[in-house]
């Protein structure tokens, strides 16, 4: 078998659009990249998986932090929880506000989209994803992984609320008469269609645009990667004019959570709903609309 160096550089080379999806800036990153800035000063690697995952293997020098570890512990949903609780919670785990951010997790990219939607929703200036993920590095980085868990000390984390970027119940309910609003729904063809539902009613919020998230995916040599920002611009422009402000949702918050990453790539206006259809399908004062 070739070494890992070899088969790094080889793969760079076979496949440059899923390699190079990052050109200088945006929100996402690809393994090259993160080989070359890794030890950079100011970057903290975040790994969104388990415990458990984490302890198996990661990035070196990445820190933990579980995506069900930024769920509010006071209610048994997938919301997001307040700010006291984030800021210790990024305050454990030594994330400063002038770090840039690099979240990563087992390339369904759903859990890292969240969380990367948790950092912009306090107010975190530079945080991105990392394209391929674990297994993409695994695969593919020369510089292998690591069992030893980082811990860095605990800094004063100051998180603000950005309120373009989280969506409420009734922010969403007025843009159903907004024209400038355009709401994308991430779950799948059968849940959107009325086929399926995890709440009450079935169907979906009303005027909503269908775009499941493995519409967003590619695979390259066993890795899931996203697509280029190239094709995932044209994908998006053909539903979604860019001049307009999108709203996403999905069933509890985790996948629309990505395509709300995919659109801040792209240079939407995006927020995300966190209620999301589990709020709204079970809400029997709000609209909703059945394919068939």
């Amino acid at each position: 078998m070739l070494p890992k160096y070899l088969r790094y550089l080889i793969l760079c080379l076979l496949f440059p659009v899923a390699f190079n999806t990052l050109a200088n800036g945006g929100m996402l990153v690809d393994v090259p990249w993160l080989v070359e800035h890794r030890k950079d000063k100011k970057l903290i690697i975040v790994d969104v998986r388990s415990k458990q995952a984490y302890a198996k293997g990661h990035i070196p020098g990445a820190v933990n932090i579980p995506v069900a570890d930024t769920f509010s512990p006071k209610y048994n949903t997938d919301r997001v929880g307040n700010i006291q609780y984030i800021q210790q919670l990024f305050s454990e785990a030594g994330i400063r506000n002038d770090h840039k951010v690099v979240v990563y997790d087992d390339s369904s990219y759903i859990d890292a989209g969240r969380v990367f939607w948790v950092f912009e929703v306090y107010g975190h200036k530079q945080v991105k994803l990392l394209n391929g993920g674990y297994p993409g590095w695994r695969k593919n980085a020369p510089t292998g992984v690591s069992q030893s868990p980082s811990r860095l000390q605990k800094s004063s984390y100051l998180p603000a609320i950005e309120p373009n970027r989280l969506i409420t119940k009734l922010s969403m309910r007025l843009a159903l008469d907004d024209s400038d609003k355009l709401i994308v729904d991430s779950r799948t063809a059968k849940e959107y269609n009325g086929d399926e539902s995890i709440s009450s009613r079935v169907g979906h919020i009303p005027n909503a645009i269908n775009i499941p998230p493995e519409h967003n995916f590619v695979n390259v040599d066993g890795v899931n990667m996203l697509k280029s920002t190239k094709e995932l611009k044209a994908m998006y422009a053909e539903l979604l004019p860019v001049n307009k402000k999108v709203y996403t949702y999905c069933n509890k918050g985790k996948h629309a959570s990505l395509t709300y990453t995919i659109l801040r790539q792209l240079g939407y206006d995006a927020a995300h709903y966190d209620g999301s259809w589990y709020e709204w399908g079970n809400d029997f004062a709000l609209p909703i609309e059945q394919s068939h």
